[in-house]
């Protein structure tokens, strides 16, 4: 019964109010002059490596200039993010994640972690505003692989070195609004609980079939029940 329960960040737990984004526009304009339509990708499930080479890709830059640039771009990035959130005027926590994680950590048998596309001092500074890094002790982030499908093996090694459990696929479970997300848990075999609460659509949610589909993580105990729940068969909605 024992369950490790990746969260997501953007979009799953908060909403940043697009911190990250200017930020990241910010720096590139800066550093490189790209234009502010290169910046119009999809951001949602991906890592800050990913986001960062797909952008200055479409701004024509060399892919070895790309390589050498990105951790320079990174470090000036942080910076600038902790500017763009204290900026930020709808910095929430969405409904019902303070009462879940209360939950989680406070179940037997279930231990948490961070599954994100942000670099760890990224991911963090966003939680930090809310209190909410005192809930994850380990993580896997973008900082760790650029390529998110390597990062469930990545936060359950840290969770077999920190809880002294080797949790099998099964036993993982990853929360988040994304078909990233998605396609994350489906490539290490884990429950993908996915929430519409971000930018990714219910219809486009749907169609990647994760175990279970959320509007919000507001039901605990439907949520609690799904993370404890055996691989089910099918995808359920609620």
């Amino acid at each position: 019964m024992q369950r490790l329960v990746l969260f997501d960040i953007d979009e799953t737990m908060i909403s940043s109010d697009g911190a990250g984004r200017r930020a990241i526009s910010r720096v590139l304009k800066e550093h490189y002059d790209i234009l502010p339509h290169h910046m119009n990708i999809v951001m949602s499930g991906k890592t800050d490596p990913q986001i960062l080479t797909e952008i200055m890709t479409a701004s024509e830059m060399p892919a070895h200039e790309i390589d050498a640039a990105i951790p320079k771009v990174i470090d000036h990035y942080l910076d600038l993010l902790e500017e763009e959130i204290a900026a930020s005027k709808y910095y929430i926590v969405h409904d019902g994640v303070y009462v879940l994680l209360e939950a989680i950590a406070n179940h037997p048998d279930m231990y948490l972690g961070l599954l994100t596309g942000n670099v760890e001092r990224g991911a963090r500074m966003k939680l930090d505003h809310f209190d909410l890094n005192k809930h994850f002790e380990l993580g896997a982030y973008g900082s760790d692989s650029a390529n998110r499908l390597d990062l469930p093996a990545v936060a359950v090694a840290r969770a077999k070195a920190l809880f002294k459990i080797d949790f099998q696929p099964d036993e993982v479970v990853i929360i988040g609004d994304s078909v990233n997300d998605v396609y994350c848990a489906k490539g290490y075999n884990a429950k993908c609980i996915a929430v519409n609460t971000g930018k990714t659509s219910w219809e486009d949610l749907e169609k990647t079939t994760p175990e279970y589909l959320f509007k919000s993580l507001s039901n605990t105990q439907a949520v609690m029940d799904a993370i404890l729940a055996p691989m089910p068969v099918s995808a359920k909605q609620i």
